[in-house]
């Protein structure tokens, strides 16, 4: 009775509408269809969707009467600007990506809870099964609006990124993200090529070389005596290393009184200061971008080998199933393992692209945002997408 009301459960539900059945055809496609009605027209290239936000922010465009300090900013801005409609282009590929593979788990999970009711109806299972798959439905469920939310969101907030406007507003979106490549560029002269390129340093380097130049040995070493003495003057700090409270510490004087210095000394100083400062900030922002790109490159290559390795644990699941080793439950368990890597993967994939967007900002000249930075859009987009 037990057996025979197994098979009898099985049939019932392979002759429904989203039966097992189902489930193997679902699977058989490489790439299911989104959930969300297409835009029209091709996937447009990033450089072209670039192209039309710049053309709606007239403030980031250069006019030939700038200086060259004027003209260095604003190449940055550009730089940066482009940094952040990447990430928000990245994040919309990836959140469409998820929205698909939602619906997909609320599907399996349907046909999940259906074959719990119907092995309950033969007497095979009792109701605490049934009502963890349905439960498991009801959670599917709630990740699928998440990831409509999240899909409405990343899309919104690419919409402000590009100034778009009216019916046709969201671009049509690439299907996924692209696989990252297999091998990384070496750190070894991405400091020297970031300080060679970035917009500002020479300037910042010229201007402190053009001040220092004249400058007798003599204001070169009354200045020395002068910041010397300044520190020398701070008062002692006795506090304990481990204390919480606020550190007895006071900004150093120059005092003229006592001290002689010329103004000239002192801005060659500054603007020398100022250089070096550039120069630390870049090659360490270069170090930590790096360091961010090479390890979630890491992390998005063993997603993609555990997604690998799930979709063949599905397959030969399904030739055992075909062979009558394996029941319908082992073929719904292994197509929700695969569903699981599939959707670590391209989490990983879209960390890689924004930290690989992050890294090639920073070598223009960009300011780096940090691991963890989703852009400026949800704090600037409002002010800087007007105009419609």
């Amino acid at each position: 009775m037990g057996e025979r009301g197994w098979r009898d459960a099985n049939d019932q539900v392979g002759a429904m509408s989203r039966g097992h059945i189902d489930i193997l055809k679902w699977e058989a496609a490489n790439q299911p269809p989104s959930t969300a009605a297409p835009a029209p027209g091709q996937p447009a290239a990033f450089r072209d969707l670039l192209r039309s936000a710049l053309s709606n922010r007239p403030a980031l465009f250069a006019s030939i009467d700038l200086n060259t300090i004027e003209r260095a900013r604003a190449d940055i801005a550009v730089v940066e600007f482009a940094r952040d409609l990447e990430l928000a282009w990245i994040d919309a590929i990836a959140a469409r990506q998820a929205l698909a593979l939602a619906t997909r788990e609320v599907d399996i999970a349907g046909v999940a809870a259906e074959l719990a009711l119907r092995m309950v109806q033969v007497g095979n299972w009792g109701q605490d099964r049934l009502l963890r798959e349905q439960l498991a439905q009801h959670e599917a469920g709630q990740a699928l609006a998440r990831a409509r939310q999240a899909d409405n969101s990343a899309t919104e907030a690419l919409i402000r990124w590009l100034g778009s406007w009216g019916e046709n507003a969201a671009p049509t979106l690439p299907d996924s993200l692209p696989a990252p490549p297999l091998a990384t560029p070496p750190e070894a002269d991405l400091e020297a090529r970031a300080l060679r390129q970035h917009p500002q340093l020479s300037l910042s380097r010229y201007a402190s070389e053009q001040a220092a130049r004249g400058l007798s040995q003599r204001a070169r070493d009354d200045w020395k005596q002068a910041v010397e003495a300044a520190l020398g003057a701070l008062a002692p700090d006795t506090d304990d290393p481990g204390h919480a409270g606020p550190r007895a510490l006071t900004a150093p004087v120059l005092d003229r009184r006592h001290t002689v210095f010329s103004h000239d000394a002192e801005r060659a100083a500054r603007l020398d200061a100022e250089a070096h400062t550039l120069a630390v900030t870049i090659r360490s922002q270069v170090r930590e971008a790096y360091h961010q790109y090479r390890l979630t490159h890491e992390l998005a290559l063993a997603a993609a080998d555990a997604h690998r390795l799930a979709r063949a644990a599905q397959e030969e699941t399904l030739l055992r199933y075909n062979g009558m080793l394996k029941s319908t439950w082992d073929l719904l368990i292994a197509a929700r393992a695969r569903l699981a890597s599939e959707a670590a993967a391209i989490m990983a994939q879209r960390d890689f692209w924004r930290a690989h967007a992050q890294l090639q900002a920073v070598l223009a000249g960009g300011n780096y945002t940090g691991a963890d930075a989703v852009g400026s859009a949800g704090k600037s987009t409002n002010a800087s997408a007007g105009g419609h």
